[in-house]
């Protein structure tokens, strides 16, 4: 089994993922897995919608997706860290860091032979794609089988026995865009996908304190306005889809669920991702440091603008 963790910028799935690792029956992945960002997930859902993409939009996906498995530079990468959070940074130079450091994960170090079966998948996917003689319920079965041997190849390279957790492979930007809808679970039929959520308001405030989205060079006023634009259709659209995605392959839990509703969280996980054993080490697991992230709105630093979240993305906050 394949399991997907993962929410929007610091919504808190890394301690989850935490919790989950603690399974002796689970194994984790080092880092994430963002290979959503290539635009992989677009063009499969096209594909199994009966749509062509283009073959533009096809290289684009292959060169992305294959860029992924190189490794981005140790200097590059603290230059660049430093360089995105100076003020006054163009939007121009912004985005061809972006787009540099979108295309190198390093993800043949950590998924040895990444590139090899992403090489193998998008060849497979290429044929697919021009062999015009296939019924659509016969072009969705090919597109599930093809998808399924590609996860489960890297699946393997962690763990051939054992379940395998991969933070952010799909994460909500991607997985309820209202182009993908729920047929990304349908059509990865081998993967269940668990959704992190947080209170927007202490998600507004943790993304000011780490110097994320840019948030932090902007007036607190115009941060928040950028904020609510951005994650409130966002979230809504995530909101409607869980109603309607199969439940046996999405859920959602909340990072506020560790502190207060935990046994409930929990036991919800462990059906869905059919964990057998609970580890002894969760009588004495230490949340401390997470539990300081909990209710930061309440310090009254930004009193206005967890206010103007509260008023506008009421449906979307954590009932406490």
């Amino acid at each position: 089994m394949i399991i997907s963790i993962g929410g929007s910028v610091s919504t808190g799935s890394t301690p989850w993922i935490d919790i989950i690792s603690a399974y002796d029956e689970v194994r984790v992945m080092d880092g994430e897995l963002r290979i959503g960002e290539s635009g992989l997930y677009d063009i499969v859902s096209k594909i199994y919608a009966n749509q062509t993409p283009t073959e533009d939009e096809f290289l684009k996906v292959k060169n992305t997706l294959i860029g992924f498995g190189e490794k981005n530079p140790i200097a590059s990468r603290v230059v660049f860290y430093f360089l995105l959070r100076l003020p006054g940074v163009s939007a121009s130079i912004i985005e061809k860091v972006n787009q540099y450091q979108l295309g190198k994960r390093s993800y043949d170090k950590r998924l040895p032979g990444f590139s090899l079966f992403s090489k193998k998948m998008l060849k497979d996917l290429n044929l697919l794609l021009n062999d015009s003689s296939l019924e659509t319920s016969a072009r969705k079965l090919k597109i599930q089988q093809l998808m399924g041997v590609y996860f489960l190849s890297l699946r393997n390279i962690i763990s051939s026995d054992k379940k395998v957790v991969f933070d952010q492979l799909f994460t909500p930007k991607l997985l309820f865009d209202i182009r993908y809808g729920c047929a990304i679970p349908d059509i990865l039929s081998n993967v269940k996908i668990v959704v992190v959520r947080r209170d927007p308001r202490d998600q507004f405030i943790d993304l000011l304190l780490k110097r994320k989205k840019r948030y932090h060079t902007m007036k607190p006023s115009e941060a928040v306005s950028h904020f609510v634009s951005e994650y409130l259709p966002r979230y809504d659209r995530m909101s409607a889809m869980l109603e309607n995605c199969d439940p046996s392959k999405v859920i959602d839990v909340w990072f506020e669920d560790i502190f207060f509703d935990f046994e409930t969280a929990l036991c919800k996980l462990e059906d869905f991702a059919e964990l057998k054993t609970r580890p002894a080490v969760f009588n004495c697991f230490d949340f401390s440091d997470a539990f300081a992230k909990v209710k930061m709105y309440e310090s009254g630093k930004f009193s206005n603008e967890t206010a103007y979240i509260k008023d506008n993305m009421r449906r979307h906050l954590y009932k406490y």
